[in-house]
């Protein structure tokens, strides 16, 4: 395999991007009509994540233990993808889709190469993909021996904390394994569109999931405005691995600092915890005004049922410390300022975990402001919601299965 031709044409192809990205799929659609209903109308995001997962791919090329783990993991997050034939029916991804992919992947590259687009290139990129897309089947294939391509989630209850933000509770029709602190594509069928949501709760026992939506597109408008107890969503596979990370040093404190509904995978981490032994932890939750502290009585209760764990060396001290703290606050009496802020306010934090979790701008001036006080950077965590984010690109370490295999219907 050449490897720099390879990756000198992927140069040359990137420099067009997203133009480059609306013709691979004009392409796709053309040649296989019925792949079109597998994507959203809107395909912007859909082109960010085509770019993002294929520079990744060329970027371990040379990398094989690398590649094999994302492509395995691309290819069984593929799975829930599905569409329609011209009579309706429901048409699973499978081989003949990646032949088509492959077809449409070539003829890009020559149409944006040009005359650098010589025989010995085209074997080359079609070299290339045979093996990642085998690759992608490899996994899609281990996936299916022990989950369903997606799960039907029916909602059980709406709860509207404000009028831009509701918290969901879903049931999934088979147990769906997920580590807290991950998120998972969640799809309302009649938009077609993928986004991904942190439950905001630890695996329980009944298998229900609770998502706390806050309305800032039309997909998570629709489920603010529209969710009704009854309603089905489909779910994908749980992925990312950054907040789920929070346990590599379950003995040092743990400083968990949230935005908006970035809350949702922190609590997730607290209730975990919880069901532990405990570990000294601090929740700091941030908001414009105390109207944003839309989960507020939920973590109150949470911290109020922690039991003692030796929090600062004293053992009459709860383990889970949660303090909530807004910028603009009359009349409140708690901590005013960035959650940041009041978090570096109330350390030092040298010998702790850190976790970050909101809004991309909230996350990134947090980190700022935690490097800019001394904190090593390689002791945080952080996770942002950004539809162009594609969280299978970040290593996964999928969670140690139950003794529970899917043998539905393939």
């Amino acid at each position: 395999m050449d490897i720099t031709a390879l990756r000198q044409s992927w140069s040359q192809l990137a420099v067009a991007g997203p133009e480059a990205a609306k013709y691979f799929y004009a392409t796709l659609f053309v040649t296989a009509p019925e792949a079109r209903a597998m994507f959203p109308v809107d395909m912007r995001y859909q082109e960010d994540k085509l770019l993002a997962a294929l520079g990744h791919i060329i970027t371990n090329i040379d990398d094989p233990d690398a590649l094999t783990t994302f492509a395995h993991r691309l290819g069984a997050d593929h799975r829930r993808f599905h569409g329609a034939d011209r009579e309706g029916r429901s048409v699973q991804l499978s081989e003949r889709h990646y032949t088509w992919v492959g077809q449409a992947l070539l003829a890009t590259l020559q149409r944006f190469l040009g005359p650098r687009w010589t025989p010995s290139l085209s074997a080359e990129w079609a070299s290339a993909y045979e093996a990642v897309a085998k690759l992608m089947l490899t996994g899609a294939a281990e996936s299916e021996r022990l989950t369903p391509p997606f799960w039907q989630a029916e909602v059980t209850s709406v709860e509207r904390r404000r009028v831009d933000v509701c918290v969901l509770t879903v049931r999934p029709n088979y147990w769906c394994e997920y580590l807290p602190g991950q998120s998972l594509p969640t799809q309302i069928p009649a938009l077609r569109t993928w986004r991904y949501l942190s439950p905001a709760n630890a695996p329980r026992s009944g298998g229900t999931m609770e998502f706390h939506v806050r309305a800032t597109g039309r997909f998570s408008t629709h489920l603010v405005r529209r969710a009704a107890v009854g309603d089905k969503l489909l779910l994908g596979h749980p992925v990312g691995t950054a907040l789920s990370a929070y346990d590599r040093a379950p003995h040092r404190p743990l400083l968990l600092i949230a935005g908006g509904t970035g809350v949702a995978p922190l609590r997730a981490i607290v209730e975990e915890l919880q069901q532990g032994h405990g570990r000294p932890t601090t929740l700091v939750v941030g908001g414009k005004t105390p109207d944003d502290l839309y989960d507020h009585q939920a973590l109150l209760k949470l911290a109020a049922s922690s039991p003692a764990a030796g929090w600062a060396g004293s053992s009459a001290e709860p383990w889970l410390r949660y303090v909530p703290t807004v910028e603009i606050g009359w009349g409140w009496d708690g901590e005013v300022g960035r959650a940041v802020d009041t978090a570096l306010r109330i350390g030092p934090w040298a010998d702790a975990d850190i976790l970050v979790c909101g809004s991309p701008a909230m996350t990134r001036a947090s980190m700022a402001a935690l490097t800019e006080c001394g904190v090593d950077a390689a002791s945080v965590l952080t996770e942002t919601y950004d539809h162009s984010h594609y969280p299978p690109l970040s290593a996964a370490r999928p969670p140690a299965p139950r003794d529970l295999t899917w043998t539905g219907a393939r």
